[in-house]
């Protein structure tokens, strides 16, 4: 019992250190913000943060890890067994858990969308290289979608930076508003609709 616990301590800290780190990389700037802003915002020793991360680059390097793999659960594969509910539903429920998400983690999205000018060239690299997954983690989905049927041929490398351009802006959006939108489902089939449909009236 007591090494359950002190495991279960050692993951709410950490957790802990990853929300304050979060607060201080928004309000600041990756470059801006220091160990000791994030430790004050923790509420903890400097000598408790690096038991459990080794630089402030090392925090950020795992906040990034982690919201790529919130990503990756966000976006599931289509289904077309039989009796699994229609492409477009389940391409729907794909983007509202992306706004679910954005809507959960502003702090992260603020730093991603609006900072990122701002960083280092060294911790610029690192957001370069998080949107690359994302762009291959898009791209996957696109070839998956035309293998079965479903999406038109096309480019994906392109068509995956047009969805990823959407996805940042209606984010920053959704940021800036500062509260969810008051209709979550419209907001999804608007988006839904302009990425299959386009804007000429039929």
């Amino acid at each position: 019992m007591a090494t359950a616990s002190t495991r279960a301590a050692r993951v709410d800290r950490r957790a802990q250190i990853l929300r304050a780190a979060k607060q201080a990389f928004s309000q600041k700037g990756f470059h801006s913000a220091s160990v000791s802003d994030i430790i004050e915002r923790a509420g903890i020793a400097r000598g408790t943060f690096y038991l459990y991360f080794e630089s402030k680059r090392d925090v950020f390097d795992k906040l990034l890890e982690e919201l790529l793999a919130e990503l990756r659960a966000c976006i599931r594969p289509i289904d077309l067994a039989p009796g699994s509910p229609q492409p477009v539903e389940q391409l729907k429920g794909n983007i509202m858990r992306v706004q679910e998400l954005v809507l959960r983690e502003p702090e992260l999205f603020q730093l991603l969308l609006h900072q990122a000018r701002g960083l280092d060239a060294q911790s610029a690299a690192l957001v370069h290289a998080f949107y690359q997954r994302v762009l291959d983690l898009i791209e996957r989905s696109l070839e998956h979608g035309m293998r079965i049927g479903l999406i038109r041929p096309c480019n994906p490398a392109i068509i995956s930076s047009c969805i990823l351009g959407t996805v940042k802006e209606v984010a920053g959006w959704l940021i800036a508003q500062g509260q969810p939108p008051p209709d979550r489902e419209a907001l999804v089939d608007e988006i839904l609709n302009f990425g299959l449909r386009g804007l000429l009236a039929r």
